[in-house]
């Protein structure tokens, strides 16, 4: 304890040698992790095997039952159906669990494809309840799952189905990319940034299946459990665990980007972004990933540090200050990396330079949706809350 307090007042009397040294490794750092990227992608695009989407003119291609739980999605189920119905893959089926207070349900049933088989959500059901009772009137071999905010198409389906059309693979997923008129909005490109960065880092095989953009084998998800499993939240998460709990490798498929409605409010963000948290800290618990559980403890605990210490004047301390500046030009460099990166692969810049200045709005907002994430995990009644 003693030489801790050293170090302390050490620090607090060269405190421009602390900061000047954390400026120099917050550069270094991430300058390595840029070469670090550039090196993957090279790499990626040189030897990674590229998919081909199959041939539609194989015979017997296999029925793709596809899963959609919608509650109160009035603003995009209709766009969503549209696109399925659209869709060249000759053999599919759609069932659909729709309800709300917003008219979602009427909607569904005036403009499903036909032959689609549509179920009322009730109140409080959920998405996991939805998918079990929807999984029940599922007649394909392969169970393709999404949402309603979605708009399909047929690279993406193709794309996410084909390593297991091809006998490669059992469990396949696909990541995600904005509406196209949600491109331009800066809080959209802020997340887009997130997902490409994580998306270029991404190995073959993943942790977790995107529910807005997987597929898998009838067997394989009735071996597991399908849907049974109890999961307020987390559903994407649970049937995760239960694949690779019984030994089945969950396949990326970078190259297939499902369109999606993206959060465009500050509100919204934050309630996602504490759900989110909220899946991985209480589900890492209830698995026992304590590596998981730890990150995220770590991602709370950070947060509320550099929210607490400009709020509290630096406790009066200068040391904090500077540790402080140096957290937070890290957090800066990192989100050039990322909005750099994402340009790279495709996203579009901002209509307007100064929107960029907004990121770090949506930082403190990302910040401060970890720290509740972390309490609402600690509150029993608002632990499994949607």
């Amino acid at each position: 304890m003693s030489s801790l307090r050293a170090l302390w007042l050490w620090g607090e009397a060269h405190v421009g040698w602390v900061l000047a040294g954390g400026l120099f490794l917050v550069a270094l750092v991430n300058l390595l992790l840029w070469r670090r990227y550039k090196s993957v992608q090279r790499v990626s695009c040189s030897h990674q095997k590229q998919s081909q989407l199959f041939s539609l003119k194989q015979g017997n291609l296999p029925r793709v039952s596809i899963l959609i739980p919608a509650w109160n999605e009035a603003d995009h189920i209709r766009e969503c159906l549209s696109a399925i119905h659209n869709l060249r893959y000759p053999n599919w089926e759609l069932v659909l669990c729709a309800g709300g207070t917003d008219g979602t349900l009427e909607l569904a049933r005036q403009f499903a494809p036909s032959g689609a088989i549509i179920l009322e959500q009730q109140p409080g059901e959920g998405k996991q309840r939805a998918l079990q009772r929807s999984l029940r009137y599922a007649t394909g071999s392969i169970i393709f799952l999404t949402d309603a905010d979605c708009v399909l198409d047929d690279e993406t389906f193709e794309r996410t189905l084909a390593p297991i059309l091809w006998g490669e693979e059992v469990v396949t997923t696909g990541t995600r990319r904005p509406l196209e008129e949600q491109k331009s909005h800066p809080l959209v490109a802020f997340q887009w940034s997130h997902h490409l960065w994580a998306e270029a880092a991404s190995p073959m095989y993943v942790d977790t299946v995107d529910g807005v953009n997987a597929a898998l084998r009838r067997d394989v998800l009735d071996r597991v459990g399908g849907f049974s499993v109890p999961a307020p939240i987390g559903t994407d998460y649970t049937l995760s665990r239960q694949l690779q709990n019984a030994g089945y490798c969950i396949r990326f498929v970078p190259e297939s980007r499902i369109q999606t409605a993206y959060c465009v409010t500050l509100g919204e963000y934050l309630r996602q972004r504490s759900r989110w948290f909220r899946n991985r800290f209480l589900h890492g618990l209830r698995y026992r990933r304590w590596r998981e559980v730890a990150t995220h403890l770590w991602a709370a605990l950070t947060s509320l540090g550099l929210l607490a210490i400009p709020l509290m004047g630096g406790l009066k301390s200068r040391l904090l200050w500077a540790l402080w500046l140096i957290a937070i030009l890290h957090v800066l460099f990192s989100q050039i990396r990322f909005t750099k990166a994402a340009h790279a692969q495709g996203m579009p810049p901002l209509p307007h330079r100064w929107q960029y200045g907004l990121f770090f709005l949506y930082l403190v907002v990302g910040w401060v949706a970890n720290v509740q994430g972390l309490l609402d995990s600690l509150i029993p009644g608002r632990r499994w809350r949607w």
